[in-house]
């Protein structure tokens, strides 16, 4: 079920959660159980807890550019050293745009279902309100227009870190030693925070605990975990959490993907011109690459 609302998304960019239920119902093979709403419900909850599904940005954010010019000018009087400024369009952005408790608000359960509400008559949906009292009432009024109303969308963020993680996990195994593979999977699986996209961070504690779920993984301490983790290019301040730079490590491997293209169109003294030109981050006078690669300076020129 999770797999078909993430595909729904996918597809069409944006829908509702009823029509995300209409349409995990509908792919449901004729002859096989149909699941119940309240399930995908629970399915769909956990996609947004995890930050795999958000909701939109607010389709009709309200913007005074006079109220805006007023606050601006009575923060003119306050001295600082250096103020942003940001564009009308920017500053529409920024008001459209959710916090992240509002981007991953759950849609709340509500004690009737809101198909069942919306199929009631109206007599019986506002005396079953006054039965529930005033609270529950607002939990119900949350949940149908958290359904029937909210757009939601893939947060491409979380999937693009997720698969950020797996291409950097991947591309270190072949260097790790023997028995160590656990090690790294474990880092990787203990992450405490998805906020920041281009780094994975880590406890030590948390590391065990995940080390300890694998085979073999119980009998490792600290001491095993450590230099494996340095040797991989995790960083540490305290010794208590590492971190592992995947901007750094994809930028890295870019490199050499495109290092690669050069060396198979463009010969060896193409590559190793190219190499010295990436290695330095900027313009290299032809007399410093003659002399740096001891390549002949008509292959220099004609290359």
């Amino acid at each position: 079920e999770s797999e078909a609302l993430v595909e729904g998304l996918l597809q069409n960019g944006r829908l509702t959660f009823d029509q995300l239920v209409g349409r995990t119902i509908s792919k449901v093979p004729e002859g096989t159980i149909r699941p119940a709403r309240e399930e995908i419900r629970m399915n769909f909850n956990r996609l947004v807890y995890a930050r795999y599904v958000e909701r939109c940005p607010k389709a009709e954010p309200y913007f005074n550019p006079q109220e805006d010019e007023q606050s601006t000018s009575a923060r003119r009087r306050v001295p600082k050293t250096a103020e942003e400024v940001l564009s009308l369009e920017q500053k529409v952005v920024n008001t459209a745009t959710l916090s992240d408790p509002e981007r991953f608000s759950e849609i709340p359960y509500s004690m009737e279902d809101a198909s069942k509400t919306n199929d009631c008559p109206h007599n019986a949906v506002a005396g079953a309100k006054r039965k529930h009292g005033a609270f529950e009432v607002d939990e119900e009024l949350n949940s149908t227009i958290a359904e029937n109303e909210v757009l939601w969308r893939v947060n491409f963020e979380k999937f693009i870190f997720c698969l950020k993680k797996k291409f950097c996990a991947d591309r270190k195994k072949p260097k790790l030693k023997v028995g160590t593979h656990p090690i790294w999977e474990s880092f990787f699986e203990a992450n405490l925070t998805d906020k920041d996209t281009n780094s994975v961070t880590s406890s030590i504690n948390g590391i065990l605990e995940k080390l300890g779920q694998k085979e073999g993984g119980a009998a490792m301490s600290i001491g095993d975990i450590k230099p494996v983790l340095l040797d991989l290019q995790c960083t540490t301040s305290d010794g208590e959490e590492f971190t592992f730079d995947l901007r750094k490590m994809v930028e890295a491997c870019r490199n050499e993907e495109i290092e690669s293209l050069v060396k198979k169109k463009y010969g060896q003294e193409a590559f190793t011109i190219f190499r010295l030109l990436v290695t330095q981050g900027c313009a290299v006078e032809t007399d410093q690459i003659i002399d740096t690669t001891i390549l002949d300076k008509q292959i220099v020129h004609s290359t």
